[in-house]
């Protein structure tokens, strides 16, 4: 009886605490577009700073950084976190300002490799791979700009009536369509690929269906989906970055990867996926504390044992 009355009452709870998180996150939505940027952006990583510490996800940041960076102090990784949590609050609300920031001409740079320009330039569909550090939505812009029709691979919000405005505020910047990770998935990117399309894959996260490589010296399982998707269908891999050099002002950073074609399958795959990883090592490391450290990037009990 106890058990069952416990049951009924769990779906009503559950469905007033996403109320109260979409009403917070509509607020957050309109502060970001009403208020001075200055100040709103600043106050979220005010907020960002002084709650974020004391949440489990700080905790695993911490292991994961002495564990990847052990060559830093206690003092030095409090300090590296401190401006992560910064960067996290000011990602936040520049996210849900994205049309705004899109719409000012002077708020975007570019710092593309001549082969990368000459793609953006083109018809030529790209896989475009990214990852959580700087300001992560805001490379779409670049493809919006240069009128390349782009498609959207993403981590499903767990309150759907967040994820569905988040959605909307996305969907202008995807042409083709921005869809959570699953298997349907996979079909309508390759569909779209296929028809011209490219696509946008945040690739920083670990994947138990995925392939080991190194990544900071400590083995971790990641997606093979971009390295796949490249070698089915010849499509070059871009990775891509925006780093915040004032309010609301980006440098978006790109380099096409240089890819081997190899005879087997899984050679190349693994290949491929390994340096995405080193791609994506190698900007953490200019400055970690522009990457999101508090992912389960790595199973760190596993590697211990």
């Amino acid at each position: 009886m106890r058990a069952s009355m416990i049951c009924s009452f769990m779906p009503d709870k559950i469905l007033f605490r996403h109320k109260v998180e979409h009403r917070l996150f509509t607020l957050g939505v309109w502060l970001a577009n009403h208020v001075p940027a200055r100040w709103i952006d600043g106050l979220s990583a005010a907020l960002w700073r002084l709650v974020a510490p004391r949440l489990h996800r700080h905790r695993r940041a911490m292991k994961n950084l002495e564990a990847a960076m052990p060559e830093l102090s206690a003092l030095e990784r409090a300090a590296l976190l401190d401006r992560m949590w910064d960067n996290l609050g000011r990602t936040a609300i520049e996210a849900v300002a994205l049309q705004q920031i899109a719409d000012d001409p002077h708020a975007v740079t570019y710092n593309f490799s001549d082969d990368v320009l000459a793609i953006m330039q083109s018809e030529q569909p790209a896989i475009f791979v990214g990852l959580h550090a700087g300001n992560w939505e805001v490379p779409a812009i670049a493809a919006e700009r240069f009128g390349k029709p782009l498609m959207g691979v993403y981590q499903k919000i767990l309150n759907p009536l967040v994820d569905e405005d988040v959605h909307q505020l996305r969907a202008h910047f995807y042409k083709g369509g921005l869809y959570s990770k699953g298997l349907e998935t996979i079909t309508k990117v390759r569909r779209g690929l296929s028809q011209g399309y490219s696509v946008a894959i945040m690739a920083d996260l670990r994947d138990s269906h995925g392939v080991f490589v190194d990544f900071f010296q400590l083995p971790t399982s990641v997606t093979t989906f971009p390295a796949l998707l490249s070698r089915l269908y010849n499509t070059p891999i871009v990775a891509i970055r925006a780093i915040r050099t004032d309010c609301r002002k980006f440098r978006i950073d790109a380099v096409r990867l240089d890819l081997q074609r190899l005879p087997s399958r899984d050679d190349e795959i693994l290949e491929t996926t390994r340096r995405i990883q080193n791609q994506f090592e190698r900007w953490i490391r200019e400055e970690p504390s522009l990457w999101l450290w508090g992912h389960r990037r790595w199973n760190l009990d596993a590697l211990k044992k």
